[in-house]
């Protein structure tokens, strides 16, 4: 797979979440950016080439000279446990399940949970838009999200789910525990049985408008509340 772009390879090189086969960069730039990647990829095979090589390396002309061949990111694992966990379930499409990671990262979400799937070279696009924080977010890669999620409640995390139903809270009335997972599903089919049976809490977004957030959309309200409660 190729990775292109200067803020995808800086965030690959600097987290070293995959890896790494070759780094190619533009030959005839050498300002502070290409320096501190050059610096980032020592010891590693890098070659310099020209723009209409890199052109062909890559099949775009936007790379902006870089890119980098690299494998899958390599799951993190669930064993030292963090505070702030989302499980993001049902989100397939690599362009919105990367921007849903940018939108945790930036609210300093520690950790994300999803199940285990394979975009190949579609990866690429999941890289660009979370803006390299697909490699900088703690992101468990699950074979059994039910296993996971078992594993954060019986240490006492506050299991969450985005969901409406008879007593479940309203988003702007709740107060977050320190320690919890918010769990949120794709818009076709929301969350799981089995997620929503190992739930402790469920919270609800109270609006106006007779539509639906997209994942991504209820993904940020929530995160940016838990935020809210964590710095007051």
């Amino acid at each position: 797979m190729i990775v292109v772009g200067k803020i995808s390879v800086k965030a690959i090189l600097e987290s070293r979440k995959r890896e790494i086969k070759k780094v190619y960069l533009l030959k005839d730039r050498n300002d502070r950016d290409m320096r501190y990647v050059k610096a980032k990829a020592k010891g590693m095979d890098l070659e310099l080439v020209s723009r209409e090589a890199l052109d062909r390396i890559s099949g775009v002309k936007n790379h902006g000279g870089y890119a980098v061949e690299c494998g899958p990111r390599i799951s993190d694992e669930l064993d030292t446990l963090l505070e702030s966990y989302f499980l993001i379930e049902g989100v397939t499409d690599p362009y919105n399940l990367g921007e849903i990671l940018r939108s945790l990262y930036a609210l300093g979400i520690e950790s994300v949970i999803t199940p285990s799937y394979d975009f190949y070279e579609h990866e690429a696009k999941l890289i660009r838009a979370s803006a390299g924080a697909s490699e900088k977010i703690n992101w468990i890669q699950s074979d059994d999200v039910t296993l996971d999620l078992a594993t954060l409640k019986d240490e006492g995390y506050d299991i969450v789910g985005a969901h409406r139903q008879d007593g479940s809270h309203s988003i702007l009335h709740y107060e977050w525990n320190a320690k919890t997972c918010i769990c949120i599903g794709g818009a076709l089919r929301g969350l799981s049985r089995s997620v929503l049976d190992l739930c402790t809490n469920y919270v609800r977004l109270d609006y106006d408008a007779k539509i639906a957030l997209s994942a991504g959309g209820a993904t940020t309200v929530f995160a940016y509340s838990y935020y809210q409660t964590q710095r007051r």
